[in-house]
């Protein structure tokens, strides 16, 4: 047999690309629109899945050869696991690659909306020098934030928060335990309308799945109050876009800032993008040098442990490999 061949979607850190390349045949149709990247699939024997296009049935039937399936992230959502551990195709992922870059983002967007950072910088560079005297921000030394989801990027977040800030750390996750949160030092919430009600900002961190769609709701942001920002740097669908534009419009909430829309990308006529009181980013919380090498090298280097016949590090469908 010939050398064996790894598709990426999109571009992933130079230092993954040359690993790949001592043993396999790299594949980068980076420009592509996903239909095209599918009919090349039929001679893949790997792939690394990165944002703008999805891993499903209708795709893995079509991908006849493929030994592997790679993605390049913490999340899932765009890979149905399920299928592919019927069909015997291991998964590999990221789990922590993106950790600090994403909780590093998820902060920054936090300062920002609450200092109104972009909207000044946009009236500075206008000239209007004197919207300082029409803005007032808010301090978050001592403030209250509500995690939503305390994995692996929800902690590290929760852990700035405290350590550089003193703010007082709520944590609504049904999938971890009271002990496990209170060990830590956060205040355990089994509801997230009551955790709205005591915080001063919600920030979410949890996958797209059914249970999480439209977690955040007109209800949990009219909880949050006028005082409230929402910080959104998980995926677009936990949130009800309508109601989030709905609440920044009627100021029924302060502000907010999201790195994540739905749909992605957003259409041009968002009425998110008329709005001042948001912060808004493409979807990159992840895209540091060393986060992307991180994600990049962690699922390069499962993928060749996948296609020599290893046991890879991180799967998503362990069960085949028991």
């Amino acid at each position: 047999m010939g050398v064996k061949k790894v598709l990426i979607n999109k571009p992933i850190h130079s230092d993954a690309i040359a690993l790949l390349s001592q043993e396999v045949e790299v594949i980068t149709p980076y420009q592509a629109p996903a239909e095209e990247v599918v009919q090349m699939l039929p001679d893949m024997h790997g792939m690394i899945l990165c944002a703008g296009m999805k891993m499903q049935a209708k795709e893995m039937e079509v991908a006849k050869n493929i030994e592997v399936i790679g993605r390049h992230g913490a999340g899932l959502d765009i890979v149905d696991v399920a299928e592919a551990t019927q069909r015997k195709i291991p998964v590999v992922f990221t789990p922590m690659g993106p950790t600090e870059s994403t909780a590093e983002h998820a902060f920054l967007l936090m300062m920002a909306a609450a200092r109104k950072l972009t909207y000044l910088d946009r009236e500075t560079r206008k000239g209007n020098f004197h919207v300082r005297d029409q803005v007032v921000g808010f301090e978050l030394d001592n403030a209250s934030v509500g995690v939503v989801g305390f994995g692996h990027i929800g902690k590290r977040f929760a852990e700035m928060c405290r350590d550089a800030l003193h703010m007082t750390v709520f944590v609504f996750d049904p999938f971890i335990s009271r002990d496990k949160v209170e060990n830590w030092g956060a205040i355990y919430m089994d509801n997230i309308l009551e955790m709205a009600k005591k915080v001063d900002i919600i920030s979410l961190h949890v996958p797209a799945t059914a249970e999480t769609n439209h977690l955040i709701d007109a209800k949990v942001l009219e909880a949050l109050g006028s005082g409230g920002f929402l910080i959104n740097a998980s995926r677009g669908p936990v949130v009800d876009e309508k109601a989030l534009i709905a609440a920044l419009q009627n100021n029924t909430i302060a502000g907010a800032a999201v790195d994540v829309f739905d749909p992605e990308p957003p259409q041009a006529d968002n009425p998110l993008f008329q709005l001042d009181n948001i912060v808004l980013t493409p979807h990159l919380a992840s895209f540091t040098d060393q986060g992307r090498r991180r994600m990049g090298m962690m699922v390069a280097e499962d993928v060749l442990h996948v296609l020599r016949g290893e046991k890879p590090i991180y799967p998503a469908n362990p069960e085949l490999f028991a």
